[in-house]
C-alpha cells in the first residue's frame, strides 16, 4: 500500500479516478467530477487547498454503487483503525439510525477503502469523505466544503436554475446553512429520512446565526 501524508494526498486523483470510473455507473463519475470541480472552487475562496477539496469531491461516492454489504464492511473496518476515529464515530451514528443508513454508508466506507487501498492518511480529508451526507457539527471547514458542493451541485433538482455564484457574499458557515436548507427540504419533500446530526448541524447553526 503506497502511503501518503497530507502534502501529497492533493494528488489523490491519480489513484481515485481509475476505481470510480470501474465502481461507478457514467451518471455517478459525472456528478463526482462536478462536485470536485465545485469544491475546489469553494476551497480557493475560503483559504483550504483546492487540489485536496477537488481529490476529496471527486473520491466522496465512490462505494455509492457498490454492493450494500461491501459497503457496511468497509464502513465497519474502521472502529479498527485507531487512526480513523472520526470515521469510525460517524459509522456508530449510522448504526443506530436505521431509517436512513443504508443511504448514506457509502460516505465511510469510501473512506475506509482510501485508507487501505490508496494509502490515503489525511484525517481531514477522510472524514470530509465519510460526512458528506450524514454532516457533524465537529465538521472542519474541508468537510464542510465537500458537503456544500455535494448538495449545491449544480445538477440537483432544487439547485436547476440556481446560480451558487449568487452566493458569494455568504461566509462559509452561512453557506453551509443554506446547502443544509435546501437538502433538508428536498428530503422532507420526498418523505425520506433525515440524519439526526444534519438536523443537529443545521439547528446548532440558524441558532448561532440569530443569536449575531
Amino acid at each position: 500500500m503506497k502511503s501518503m501524508d497530507s502534502t501529497d494526498s492533493r494528488s489523490l486523483e491519480v489513484f481515485v479516478r481509475p476505481y470510480l470510473d470501474s465502481f461507478c455507473k457514467a451518471s455517478r463519475v459525472e456528478h463526482s467530477v462536478s462536485v470536485a470541480t465545485l469544491a475546489s472552487i469553494l476551497c480557493a475562496r475560503f483559504g483550504v487547498d483546492p487540489e485536496r477539496g477537488f481529490s476529496a469531491g471527486l473520491s466522496h461516492d465512490l462505494m455509492k454503487d457498490r454492493p450494500l454489504p461491501e459497503q457496511w464492511e468497509y464502513a465497519r473496518r474502521a472502529k479498527g483503525r485507531g487512526v480513523l476515529k472520526g470515521v469510525a464515530e460517524a459509522v456508530s451514528r449510522m448504526d443506530g439510525e436505521e431509517a436512513f443508513a443504508d443511504k448514506i454508508i457509502h460516505g465511510p466506507a469510501a473512506s475506509v477503502f482510501l485508507f487501505e487501498n490508496c494509502g490515503l492518511v489525511d484525517l481531514e480529508m477522510l472524514e470530509a469523505i465519510a460526512l458528506h451526507s450524514s454532516a457533524s457539527e465537529t465538521m472542519s471547514p474541508l468537510a464542510k466544503i465537500v458537503f456544500v458542493a455535494d448538495k449545491m451541485e449544480p445538477k440537483r433538482p432544487y439547485m436547476l436554475g440556481r446560480n451558487i455564484a449568487s452566493d458569494n457574499a455568504l461566509d462559509l458557515d452561512r453557506l453551509l446553512i443554506e446547502a443544509l436548507r435546501l437538502s433538508i427540504g428536498w428530503l422532507e419533500g420526498k418523505n425520506h429520512a433525515i440524519a439526526q446530526s444534519t438536523l443537529d448541524l443545521y439547528n446548532a447553526l440558524t441558532m448561532r446565526e440569530k443569536s449575531r
